[in-house]
């Protein structure tokens, strides 16, 4: 799949799931639902930031980086872009249970940093030939 194509679905996905989060905000009463409408408002939240941090760091890599190769400034903004709105999400959920404290930010943090070291270091390690 070429850039462009994904770059397009990308801003369609980041349309179509933040008119989702507008209808969820503005149709669901958060006091009379129950557990379907928070993992609709945080699935609606998951894509529409995903696609956000994944064009964005798409762009800005191509715009002031221009050495490395499309495919892998394009896989490379795709899983920052999962990884950064997976954290979000994770937030959102801890602040909703009420376990949302700096120890926990932290460990979920730390545990999202060491996923991303565990990536670039694979990369490395496999393409260490290049």
């Amino acid at each position: 799949m070429d850039a462009r194509a994904l770059k397009l679905g990308l801003g369609a996905i980041f349309l179509i799931s933040l008119a989702s989060l507008g209808a969820i905000i503005l149709f669901i009463n958060p006091h009379k639902t129950g557990f379907l409408s928070l993992v609709l408002f945080s699935t609606a939240v998951l894509l529409s930031l995903f696609s956000l941090f994944a064009w964005l760091g798409f762009w800005l890599r191509k715009k002031y980086i221009t050495l490395r190769n499309s495919d892998r400034v394009l896989r490379m903004a795709l899983r920052q872009g999962v990884l950064a709105a997976v954290l979000a999400t994770i937030y959102l959920w801890l602040s909703h249970f009420g376990v949302f404290n700096a120890v926990t930010a932290l460990a979920v943090l730390f545990l999202t940093a060491g996923l991303e070291y565990y990536f670039l270091a694979r990369h490395q390690y496999t393409n260490s030939h290049e």
